[in-house]
């Protein structure tokens, strides 16, 4: 049985070939019948929380477990840990192990990515990352995988996290310009596609609607249902919104509060999947949202990714 790392994942195929895998789940996901998937298992356990997530088609049965501790950080260990394992779904066989973690964070901004390629603007070249954590690193480098991005502007209370990002970015991506803004409205006025990467309760943007009008967001914090990153006036500008799984609406503090006080109606809440699959095509609106939440059916298509590519190497 094969054991993939956080590098091996990270290296293993160009972030072109990660959002086109993301497509290919995101149009299977509206497929009735074409997989399994039972909701995730919560197990609290004290202050720690564990999931359990499955899914399986013909082809491979995934199971990601994740645990969340948030005591670590005094102990100077990460809060999640996440472990994946790959099955064969014909013989049960174990394929591989592989870091739950990076799997994640792939996968989660190469669906970003999706949403980057097909409700942004081909012309949008600025881009505001709110959460520069490990997450918004990654968000960053699949955003700029899409569209010609030459400036950034990042916000983040943590000033080590700022650093690391800046840092980072211009390692991968000299040519681009990194702006660190005093606020997170400040990277909403000066860019054209924002992506959220918090784990906030309240909005995080003030509710001001010159931040919002003919802009592209994407929210991928704020899982929880008492969570949010976006203010009523976003929501009160769009026609549409996209979403990655219409669990969402069960989940998240950003779909379930604005359908509570009507700030949108729950027609307007659409999978992006009935868009890549061109049952639904996006009104002339140019201010677009997009919430992901992320499911076990784009764990595996990750895990199919990584694991087809090192058995046939290039």
């Amino acid at each position: 049985m094969n054991y993939f790392d956080s590098h091996k994942i990270e290296n293993i195929a160009p972030f072109t070939e990660w959002v086109d895998m993301m497509e290919k789940a995101l149009q299977l996901s509206i497929a009735p019948g074409s997989y399994v998937m039972p909701k995730r298992m919560h197990l609290d356990y004290m202050a720690d929380t564990f999931l359990l997530m499955p899914c399986i088609t013909d082809e491979y049965w995934v199971t990601k477990l994740v645990s969340f501790c948030p005591g670590n950080k005094i102990l100077g260990l990460p809060s999640i840990y996440g472990t994946l394992v790959l099955n064969d779904t014909k013989t049960g066989e174990p394929l591989a192990i592989m870091d739950g973690s990076a799997i994640t964070s792939m996968r989660t901004a190469a669906v970003t990515a999706v949403g980057i390629r097909h409700l942004s603007p081909a012309d949008s070249h600025t881009l505001g990352i709110i959460g520069a954590g490990t997450q918004g690193i990654w968000q960053a480098l699949f955003a700029c995988s899409e569209r010609e991005i030459n400036e950034i502007w990042v916000f983040d209370q943590n000033r080590e996290n700022l650093l690391n990002f800046t840092e980072m970015m211009k390692s991968r991506c000299p040519m681009t310009r990194i702006i660190q803004a005093a606020n997170s409205s400040e990277v909403a006025m000066n860019t054209k596609i924002i992506i959220c990467a918090t784990n906030s309760q309240y909005p995080i943007l003030q509710n001001d609607k010159e931040l919002f009008t003919g802009k592209t967001f994407v929210g991928i914090g704020s899982y929880k249902p008492d969570c949010r990153e976006f203010p009523e006036q976003l929501f009160r500008q769009l026609d549409q919104m996209y979403v990655d799984t219409l669990d969402g609406k069960k989940e998240s503090g950003d779909l379930i509060t604005p359908l509570k006080n009507n700030w949108i109606a729950e027609n307007m809440i659409i999978s992006i999947g009935n868009l890549l699959t061109g049952e639904i095509i996006p009104t002339p609106n140019r201010t677009r949202l997009f919430k992901t939440v992320g499911f076990a059916l784009l764990d595996l298509f990750a895990a199919k990714l990584v694991y087809e590519k090192h058995l046939t190497p290039q």
